[in-house]
């Protein structure tokens, strides 16, 4: 299983690589200095920092709400997915949702908008799970500054900039989550699937596996 994580890895990381590409060549020809501070923020991150917070935060929310009988109305429940949906360009917090996933016929990575293989259940709903710091510091910097580029589609190019960095992180947060066993009260069945999305707008991206 481990190779599949390997390539989850690497197909985000050829997605950061192609939209850094994409910025940088922009930034050749532009002269606007909102687009250049936002790729300084976006260069400036502390990625191992990030990873960390995010940890720390999801460790305290898996015991806070998803272990809670007040929030959680069947803990014994058997699942085989957790689904995450984050706000995009205004939002980075991550909610959680546990997923009954039919994995017979899965083509790894590959979901649609409206997947039929994925039944929401009710066990955790909407649970908070940790905010993505990446994500965050574009939104707390970019409200307000949106008329300052030179037009939208900079906008989204940041954007996309920031979300792929972001996955890569939440893909090893992934990665020290399951390491660390901070999973263990929770009845997994195995292969175990995490998924990402932009709320109401991308199809779910598969993120890490637990063999």
């Amino acid at each position: 299983m481990e190779k599949i994580n390997d390539s989850i890895l690497k197909r985000f990381q050829e997605i950061e690589n192609e939209a850094k590409q994409i910025v940088t060549d922009d930034l050749k020809k532009s002269e606007n200095k909102t687009f250049f501070a936002f790729y300084n923020l976006w260069k400036n991150q502390d990625r191992k920092d990030t990873i960390q917070l995010m940890f720390e935060e999801l460790k305290l929310n898996i015991d806070k709400y998803w272990l809670a009988d007040k929030y959680n109305n069947d803990i014994e429940k058997s699942f085989n997915m957790i689904y995450f949906e984050h706000g995009g360009l205004y939002g980075g917090e991550l909610e959680a949702f546990a997923i009954d996933f039919n994995d017979s016929d899965l083509q790894l990575s590959e979901f649609e908008i409206m997947d039929d293989r994925m039944e929401y259940l009710d066990n955790i709903s909407s649970l908070p799970a940790f905010v993505s710091p990446t994500l965050y510091y574009l939104t707390e910097n970019i409200q307000g500054e949106e008329n300052n580029f030179d037009d939208f589609i900079d906008v989204n190019t940041i954007y996309n900039l920031f979300e792929s960095t972001a996955l890569i992180e939440i893909n090893q947060l992934f990665k020290k989550a399951n390491e660390d066993n901070i999973f263990e009260k929770l009845n997994l069945k195995k292969p175990f699937y995490f998924a990402v999305a932009e709320h109401d707008t991308g199809a779910p991206k598969l993120i890490y596996v637990i063999e």
